[in-house]
């Protein structure tokens, strides 16, 4: 009888073993597959900032160590420390970037655009109180999503509800400079803002 029972001890011990073992082994698996995520999100990413190619970016703050960048397709804003001390000494606040082939850009023309687009406050009022007055932008409901369906040189031209039956004609320097094109937009406190999702 005291062989049995070494024998159950024995066969137990084994069985134990395997468990342990098949734990151990997928253990190691998963840390394997966790590590390899993590690797190919750590090559995507940069100094925390998410780049995208050929994406524009413009600064937000210069920084001594880096310059914040916000990202013009969803408004995201990153630190970024990988910046040529070239393009640094010629940028600034607002400049554009754009990040091509593994690095940034300085987009001067598209800077200029966007300076060029600035206007003072006094005749960003004046327009928005026109457009106020002769719109019916207030009767809407505040929740309605507008739509970019049309671009000219002095307004754009935005649909909403009813699947986009409605049209408002909106001065160029009331919707955001980076809107193009299809973008949804929202009106909230006198000015038109990107939807993002």
């Amino acid at each position: 009888m005291n062989l049995d029972l070494f024998n159950n001890l024995v066969n137990s011990v084994k069985e134990n073993n395997i468990v342990q073992s098949f734990i151990k082994e997928l253990s190691n698996y998963l840390e394997k597959q966790n590590n390899k995520l993590l690797n190919e999100e750590y090559n995507r990413k940069d100094n925390g900032i998410l780049k995208q190619e050929n994406c524009l970016y413009q600064v937000v703050e210069m920084d001594v160590d880096g310059v914040y960048l916000q990202n013009t397709e969803n408004n995201s804003v990153s630190k970024e420390m990988d910046i040529s001390k070239e393009i640094l000494n010629k940028i600034g606040n607002d400049s554009v970037l754009r990040f091509k082939d593994g690095s940034y850009i300085y987009e001067e023309e598209l800077t200029k655009q966007f300076y060029d687009s600035l206007i003072d406050v006094k005749k960003y009022k004046n327009i928005q109180d026109n457009f106020v007055k002769k719109s019916n932008i207030l009767e809407i409901d505040p929740d309605t999503r507008y739509k970019i369906e049309l671009s000219k040189d002095n307004y754009y031209l935005l649909s909403y509800e009813n699947n986009g039956k409605s049209t408002i004609e909106v001065p160029k320097e009331l919707i955001p400079f980076w809107a193009k094109n299809g973008d949804n937009l929202y009106y909230k406190n006198g000015k038109f803002n990107r939807y993002f999702r």
